[in-house]
């Protein structure tokens, strides 16, 4: 019993400081003000089959809305953010692509909570042989 008493007990001011330090940590991090921002996004098609193009007009840029600390979204390179939508395994005809989340990399602590338009959607058709 003498062994547990001189664990708590043993240094008890320094043990009472570093809770306080983390107790103020804590607060900073998970009380940091949250903001959200919308930009506009460039739109990428990625992995176009080489014998299909698109046929129709889509918006060359996105609206976006971030989600983060007003630190995180005020640092961040928004030119280096794209919506990227993968297109591999697409065949020729109308198709309908629900844009997410996931289409756009953001950095951690950042989420996306918001794109619009929402829905992309596509004519493809066979195009010249390169």
């Amino acid at each position: 019993m003498g062994w547990l008493r001189r664990l708590l007990l043993n240094n008890w001011y320094l043990k009472l400081l570093s809770l306080g330090l983390a107790y103020v940590l804590w607060l900073g991090v998970a009380q940091a003000p949250t903001a959200e921002v919308r930009v506009a996004v460039p739109l990428e098609l990625r992995h176009l089959p080489a014998t299909l193009e698109v046929a129709n007009d889509i918006p060359a840029h996105v609206q976006v809305t971030l989600r983060g600390s007003e630190k995180l979204l005020r640092d961040l390179s928004y030119e280096e953010l794209v919506a990227a939508v993968d297109l591999a395994g697409f065949g020729a005809g109308n198709h309908s692509y629900q844009l997410s989340a996931d289409n756009v990399s953001v950095p951690a602590g950042i989420s996306v909570v918001g794109i619009r338009p929402a829905d992309l959607h596509l004519d493809l058709q066979p195009g010249a042989e390169p």
